[in-house]
């Protein structure tokens, strides 16, 4: 079985060499729960999505082959339509009230995407990976976006450690609903351990 480490290789380079304007993009436009939250020098998208490549290293030997098929190539273009649609954080916890916002966003970023795609020469396999990210219930899809919810609480400790602003709670309140591995569950307390709660 190939390594995580040799798939990011391999496919970090490939993608970057196809829409390098998207990765310059995506390190100019810094993470909105962030910025709404005063945090000086926030993560840029570029950097979450360099943070989650490196998470999936991490814990890379505790997951199993299904996990981390397509994982880090799915990591990498997850959020490239942001550089045109912006970074959206949808914060509703009713179910009807979030899946018609949750929809709205996808329909946009996927015409997003298309338009980013459309001169790419491999286009079609970028949006396929995206969608998978997005529709999947693969389990290297649900631990992708698991781990995507999961960077956030550990980034908010680390804000809040650093600049002294309460946010591991609220982020940890709110992530918890949709984060169930049980790696990413254990990480989690010790994170509480680190914050004293």
């Amino acid at each position: 079985m190939e390594s995580l480490e040799d798939q990011n290789k391999k496919s970090f380079l490939k993608l970057e060499k196809v829409a390098p304007s998207v990765y310059e993009s995506l390190q100019d436009l810094k993470r909105t729960g962030w910025v709404n939250r005063g945090v000086e020098n926030p993560e840029s998208v570029k950097e979450h999505t360099e943070a989650l490549v490196a998470l999936a290293e991490e814990f890379y030997q505790f997951l199993t082959e299904e996990e981390t098929d397509g994982l880090v190539d799915m990591l990498e273009v997850h959020d490239w339509p942001e550089t045109i649609h912006g970074d959206e954080v949808i914060l509703e916890l009713d179910p009807n009230n979030r899946k018609a916002l949750k929809d709205a966003k996808f329909e946009n970023e996927k015409k997003v995407l298309a338009t980013i795609c459309e001169d790419l020469p491999n286009g079609d396999e970028i949006m396929a990976l995206w969608l998978r990210f997005e529709n999947s219930d693969d389990p290297s899809a649900v631990f992708g976006r698991q781990l995507d919810k999961y960077q956030a609480v550990e980034k908010a400790l680390e804000y809040e450690q650093t600049q002294g602003i309460a946010l591991f709670d609220e982020f940890l309140r709110f992530s918890i609903n949709f984060i169930h591995h049980p790696v990413l569950l254990k990480r989690i307390e010790e994170l509480k351990l680190k914050w004293g709660g």
